[in-house]
């Protein structure tokens, strides 16, 4: 499994962080193309890293606009950007917005000029796309004291950022701010501690550029792999676990939201049937999910059942290599076969939805078109 970690020394920038994500092979002209399409306005691409107060790094986009966070959600509203995509950028937004006490329909975030900027957010959360992570291992911290002025304080602004994540900071009196709110919020949004690697190696790395005197500072980037080869017959990735306990809910409430999360892309949920204080009865309600999903998911269970509070961590999980074909019946009906592999042996398990299809239009008994579907899954049609 590949994992992305980052550190940084110093001043910790947009800027800074996107060289570092460029280093690590994000296509310059890919992140162009797709920043095009959100904002509907040119970008130029520098052939020379050269500051710019329009632009992130060597992107540039010529625009005096300042938006709200309903302006932002209208740029995001182009069915060309991955969900995703479209996703994080305006996690980042609200954070920045609601950290700096602004209502939603009023302008505060330059579209382009400056560090922090809806232009740099974008330019971020497409270069983690393209190299296809949806989040990031974040060591230790640095932060300074802050300094004050007139007006809002900015280290106002970036500690309720980062009082929203569970990232460990370490404090030093008498320093500037070594984190900005760009950065302060793809580190919150993308972000969790790196804790312990374990046996790991480095498969690539890259600094970010660091600006000079009292500016400087550094980003590290690293993506790290497994110490042994994984066999190819043998996946593995993280999964999110949501669970909660509840004793006045009915049986079709919960059936009726176990189908609205997996309609909402849970990989699997359950119930189980337990006992809580005092004898009552109840179930347990499990789902497991992918990280992106963990918030959708969490939001339905508290509104389709009687749920006032959730457990959930992560677990890893081993899955075998499946792939999906479709077998014809003798009667001419179409059959969907999950096909898994484990040590050269091949299992094929017939999909129910397109079983009971076949069950309902013939009138035929379900382990009848299962047997029928799997024998010719499996080459055993023959035995029919």
């Amino acid at each position: 499994m590949r994992e992305l970690y980052i550190q940084g020394k110093g001043k910790i920038n947009c800027e800074r962080i996107l060289s570092a994500l460029l280093g690590l092979g994000a296509d310059p002209e890919k992140i162009r193309d797709r920043l095009e399409k959100l904002f509907f306005l040119p970008v130029r691409l520098e052939p020379e890293k050269q500051p710019h107060k329009n632009g992130i790094g060597p992107f540039v986009l010529s625009s005096k606009e300042t938006v709200s966070l309903k302006q932002a959600e209208q740029y995001l509203e182009n069915p060309e950007i991955e969900n995703r995509v479209k996703e994080k950028i305006l996690k980042m937004t609200a954070l920045i917005c609601r950290a700096a006490d602004t209502p939603e329909d009023q302008p505060f975030l330059p579209l382009a000029v400056g560090e922090t900027s809806l232009f740099s957010l974008a330019a971020l959360a497409v270069s983690m796309e393209l190299l296809g992570f949806s989040g990031c291992r974040v060591c230790q911290l640095e932060e300074g004291l802050g300094t004050g002025g007139e007006g809002l304080i900015p280290s106002k602004e970036i500690l309720e950022i980062l009082g929203k994540t569970s990232l460990l900071i370490n404090f030093s009196a008498g320093q500037d701010e070594n984190l900005t709110p760009g950065s302060a919020a793809f580190l919150a949004v993308y972000g969790e501690p790196a804790g312990k690697t374990g046996g790991k190696r480095i498969a690539a790395w890259s600094l970010g550029a660091s600006g000079e005197g009292k500016e400087q500072g550094t980003v590290r980037a690293m993506v790290l792999e497994e110490e042994k080869e994984v066999p190819e017959e043998m996946e593995r990735d993280q999964v999110q676990v949501l669970e909660t306990n509840v004793d006045d809910c009915s049986g079709e409430q919960l059936g009726y939201a176990i189908d609205r999360l997996m309609k909402a892309g849970a990989l699997d949920a359950s119930c189980f049937p337990i006992f809580m204080k005092k004898g009552r009865p109840a179930y347990m309600l499990q789902v497991i999910c992918k990280k992106e999903n963990r918030e959708k998911l969490e939001d339905i269970i508290f509104c389709e059942t009687t749920s006032i509070g959730l457990r959930r961590y992560e677990e890893n999980r081993r899955i075998l290599p499946r792939s999906f074909e479709e077998v014809t019946l003798g009667d001419g009906h179409k059959v969907k076969i999950k096909i898994c592999t484990h040590h050269g042996q091949k299992f094929c398990y017939p999909e129910y939805d397109t079983v009971r299809k076949v069950c309902e239009e013939t009138g035929r008994p379900y382990r009848s078109v299962y047997d029928e579907a799997a024998a010719l899954a499996g080459g055993f049609d023959h035995d029919i």
